[in-house]
């Protein structure tokens, strides 16, 4: 050690050689230390899997009667779980690992070739072992499965060998290095060239895998006393020569030897699982690492112990450096690739070694060196020239300590993690190239050899989970976290468990994971959807916060959290929740957004246009819920822009739901005509939601006061199985007064009902089975219900002896009211207006009631053509909101038309003519309006009226009069008939008449024309 830089010495040619293996040598430490810090998850990343939840979302409630309806239609929810990806091979570190193996063996062969005879021929044979490892039978060169690749390379190595060691001994080493990479870049141009198979040196990275790692572990043995040679070197060699300044250097010695070998044996029982103490124990890597570099001038001091062999300057010098390249570069592969069977060979080797030598190393100097410490001499000079105990008696006593330690700790372990990690770099081979089978049967038998080791463990479970099998998947995971444990195992076990909804096991699992990485984002995140999964929603908000902070899990953390609180109702304001989060460009947490918000009955003023009209299933999902989320805006939707994506042929998977959201917004707009025709005809050809959009139809039709409508499309709704079509039906067919049909629906209910329905449907059952006898003692609500079901328009008399029996002015302004309306719908116009005379005075105090009374009161006035008094009416107060557009546009086409300003009355009447044909009176007065010039554009607007309303009594008469007027008069017959049962018989004859008179007036017209 009396010159660190002793190289610079050296001539030239070799100087420039050791200082680039030393360049080599510290890449190749780079590399290892980079693998070993950034650990698993340099390999193992994370996948994140986004899920579906579909949650209901309220559109509108409403009223019939006692019954409290809504509508509403799933939103998609996504949530973000992580998944430990499955590894790409790292192809990189193999071709590196094999790239610099071979150049090291090639180093170490060219060394050989400088050995005395004998010595030569035992290196040269072991160089023939290394060949064979490689299997280069395997490659088929020129096809061939039998040993012609072997025979090659002997053929290429050994005459040359031979040639250098006995013809030419006199070669310098340069030119026996340059002639056997020379020699190397041959073969492996041979190879690339007529190798049969798609990835040859794979092949020899893997297979091969063996050379590199004999030689890493004897580099081991080599260095493992140089620690506490080192000992020697601090504390003999400073002071005068002859005598070191350091007065104690014997207690000194043993002192810092003793808290080495104590700290070994510490690290030894923890590696071996006797303690497991809250300790910080020696780095075996990092004694590795202190051991090689000191070996490098600790080598060159043994030269007196080999150089009956070599000389230190230039052979010692770059063999050693060659096999710590060799080493550094295997484990770090090893790391890279996190091949742990490997690693853990390499840890074993480390600490038994350095125990072993280093106890029998100071045993050498306490026998050969005793006195001249004792007499603070400069001992590591002669360090290395022993004079009682033989340096070759202590490398094999050494050798005896190592044997002796991995015997003890079980000899086969080391073996069998060494085949294991040979079979896992196969089995990376077999991944990289596809052959996943054959894959997996090596990665089965490194997991027979390395127990419980995590590569091939983790790896199986990817692969058999691939099967659909996640029991055997479970196993695999359970037995990659016994031993080597990384977050990604505990989170796939967790994931497994959690699709066998064995929550509180995925729980403890992730538990142990947050245990091993406290602040894991992904375990976070997943604990956090467990406990959501669980319905312990404050906790799975506190670990979904704990992810959030994590910037790796940030974005996906947010996503869950906005999705936690939409799926659970939770009452918060959704523009606080979506300050405190960047989602901006996060589509998943933007899909949510918007979900969140419709939850809210709350518009999101937020634009998403994919720039692709192809739309991907998130894109699809997040047009989905913009157009939702605009049924709570004031602005319509813009139809042309979804219809672009709907009508994209990329777009067919998606383009129901597309559609169906169009179609709600149609309805809220006010086109009701346009969605009761457009859902209708998607519910007739939609696969899986048939019954989900029958159901919606259903509801808007109660909504619009039309049951005999609504009937029909619960009826196909229940023939669907639709959740509530059977209940709805029930109401449906009770608000149409079809009683014997309502009672057995509600009896069906009582008995397969839930109970909510079933107590319901008893309530129903006793008010329709109610007599008049039990009427008088019945409560008020009861005798409502009683007027309002079982009280037919045609029974007047019957409603006005009951009606005064109810005593509450709601319920009764609430009777009277309905029977105003069934006359009015029946066309006895001046019959209802009596009824609803008798509303007069009374003192209504429920507000939804007296706001029902007014509307009638101005829709009863537009009838009958009362313009004046409708305004009158409107500027008493009435408020014209979002709900009542088309009655604005109505009642102003009135007041346009009757104040001559016909312009806008067209604009007005063409703007309401189609939209809802529920309102009769405005469809039958803007088709009245448009037929003074265009008398088909009044058919048309009719025809349309009762595709949707065929039952309409009103819209029924205006057709048929109107098809007297086109002379359409087989049309006409065929509505008559579809009139009849409608309205009583004379009131029927007395419109026949009406009609035959006009047809007569019509056709008279026609003859004078």
């Amino acid at each position: 050690m009396q010159s660190k830089f002793f190289w610079k010495h050296w001539s030239a040619p070799y100087k420039q050689l050791y200082i680039g293996l030393i360049i080599l040598s510290l890449l190749c430490l780079g590399w290892f230390a980079y693998n070993y810090l950034a650990g698993p998850d340099a390999i193992i990343g994370w996948d994140v899997m986004a899920k579906t939840e579909h949650v209901n979302v309220l559109i509108d409630s409403f009223k019939v009667g006692p019954f409290s309806l809504s509508t509403s239609a799933d939103n998609t929810l996504f949530t973000q779980q992580y998944h430990g990806s499955i590894p790409n091979v790292n192809t990189l570190s193999y071709y590196a690992f094999l790239a610099i193996s071979t150049v090291c063996i090639v180093i170490l062969l060219t060394v050989v070739t400088t050995l005395p005879r004998f010595w030569y021929f035992v290196g040269i044979a072991l160089f023939a072992v290394v060949l064979v490892n490689y299997k280069l039978e395997l490659l088929l060169i020129f096809g061939s499965e039998k040993k012609l690749g072997l025979i090659l390379a002997l053929v290429l190595f050994l005459p040359a060998s031979y040639f250098f060691n006995s013809i030419k001994p006199a070669t310098s080493f340069l030119i026996r290095l340059a002639t056997f990479s020379a020699l190397t870049i041959i073969l492996a141009l041979i190879i690339a060239l007529f190798s049969e198979v798609d990835t040859p040196f794979l092949y020899l990275a893997t297979y091969g895998i063996a050379n590199p790692l004999i030689i890493s572990l004897i580099f081991i043995l080599i260095v493992a006393h140089e620690i506490i040679a080192a000992f020697i070197y601090l504390l003999t060699s400073s002071g005068t020569t002859g005598t070191g300044s350091n007065k104690n250097a014997i207690a000194h010695f043993y002192i810092i030897t003793t808290i080495y070998l104590a700290n070994l044996v510490l690290a030894y029982l923890h590696e071996t699982r006797v303690i497991d103490w809250d300790f910080i124990y020696v780095n075996l890597f990092l004694l590795l690492l202190v051991s090689a570099i000191l070996g490098i001038w600790g080598f060159r001091q043994r030269e007196e112990q080999y150089k009956y062999l070599f000389n230190f300057y230039p052979f010692g010098a770059i063999a050693f450096i060659a096999m710590a390249i060799c080493c550094f570069m295997t484990l770090g592969h090893f790391m890279a690739t996190f091949n742990d069977p490997a690693i853990e060979v390499f840890r074993d080797f480390i600490i038994y070694s350095h125990l072993g030598y280093g106890a029998i190393f100071v045993i050498y100097i306490t026998s050969n060196f005793l006195d001249p410490l004792k007499r603070n001499l400069q001992v590591y000079k002669v360090l290395y020239r022993p004079t009682s105990m033989p340096y070759f008696t202590f490398r094999l006593a050494g050798l005896i300590a190592f044997i002796a330690f991995v015997v003890k700790s079980n000899w086969e372990v080391p073996v069998n993690q060494s085949i294991a990690a040979y079979y896992n770099g196969i089995a990376d081979l077999h991944m990289h190239n596809g052959e996943n089978s054959l894959a997996e049967t090596y990665f089965e038998e490194a997991a027979i050899f390395g127990y419980n080791n995590h590569k091939s463990h983790y790896m199986l479970g990817h692969l058999t989970l691939k099967k659909k099998d996640d029991v055997k998947a479970a196993v695999h995971y359970k037995a990659a976290i016994a031993k080597n444990p990384t977050p990604q195992s505990f989170v796939n076990l967790s994931n497994i468990y959690m699709e066998q909804s064995r929550f509180f096991d995925a729980l403890f699992a992730l538990n142990q994971g947050l245990e091993l990485s406290p602040d894991n984002g992904a375990i976070l995140n997943n604990i956090g959807l467990a406990y959501a999964k669980t319905n312990i929603i404050d906790t799975a908000a506190y670990y979904l916060n704990e992810a959030y902070e994590q910037n790796d899990t940030r974005q996906a953390a947010g996503s869950n959290l906005l999705a936690l609180i939409a799926q659970n109702d939770i009452n918060i304001n959704p523009d606080s929740v979506l300050n405190g989060f960047d989602i901006s460009d996060d589509k998943i947490s933007v899909n949510n957004s918007f979900v969140l918000n419709s939850k809210a009955r709350q518009h999101y003023d937020r634009s998403y246009l994919p720039e692709d009209s192809s739309l991907s299933f998130l894109d699809a999902s997040i047009v989905y819920n913009t157009a939702f989320n605009q049924l709570f805006g004031e602005d319509s939707l813009q139809t042309n822009l979804l219809s672009k994506y709907i009508n994209h042929t990329g777009n067919l998977s998606f383009s129901e739901k597309l559609k169906a959201a169009q179609y709600l917004n149609f309805y809220k707009n006010k086109r009701v005509a346009e969605a009761f025709r457009e859902l209708n005809w998607l519910a007739n050809t939609s696969t899986f939601n048939a019954g989900e959009y029958f159901n919606l139809i259903g509801l808007w039709a109660l909504e619009q006061e039309v049951p005999y409508v609504a009937v029909d499309y619960f009826k196909w709704a229940a023939d669907r199985n639709y959740t509530n079509a059977k209940f709805n039906l029930a109401i449906a067919l009770t608000e149409d007064q079809r009683i014997e049909e309502a009672k057995a629906v509600w009896l069906e209910l009582l008995r397969i009902g839930d109970n909510k329905a079933k107590d319901i449907a008893k309530n129903m059952l006793t008010v329709l089975t109610t007599t008049e006898e039990a009427y008088a003692n019945a409560t008020d609500q009861q005798k409502y219900l009683y007027l309002r079901y079982l009280i037919n328009y045609t029974d007047t008399t019957r409603f006005n002896q009951l009606i005064d029996e109810v005593e509450s002015p709601n319920y009764k302004g609430q009777a009277i009211l309905d029977m105003s309306k069934k006359l009015w719908k029946k066309d006895l116009d001046s019959e209802a207006v009596n009824y609803y005379s008798r509303l007069a005075g009374m003192e209504i105090s429920d507000p939804v009631l007296f706001d029902r009374i007014q509307w009638y009161e101005l829709k009863m006035l537009a009838a009958q053509g009362n313009v004046r008094g409708l305004s009158t009416k409107i500027n008493q107060g009435i408020e014209f909101d979002r709900e009542h557009l088309l009655e604005k546009l109505y009642f102003t086409a009135l007041i346009n038309e009757a104040s001559g300003d016909t312009t806008k009355a067209r604009q007005n009447y063409e703007q309401i003519a189609y939209k809802n044909p529920f309102m009769e009176e405005m469809t039958i007065a803007a088709a009245n309006y448009l037929g003074i010039k265009d008398k088909f554009e009044a058919y048309n607007i009719l025809l349309n009226g009762i595709e949707i309303n065929p039952k309409s009594v009103k819209l029924l008469k205006a057709y048929i009069l109107q098809c007297a007027r086109v002379q359409l008069n087989n049309y006409a017959e065929l509505s008559l008939e579809d009139l009849k049962p409608l309205i009583p018989a004379e009131a029927y004859r007395i419109f026949v008449n009406d009609y035959q008179t006009l047809v007569k007036k019509v056709e008279e017209a026609e003859q004078n024309f």
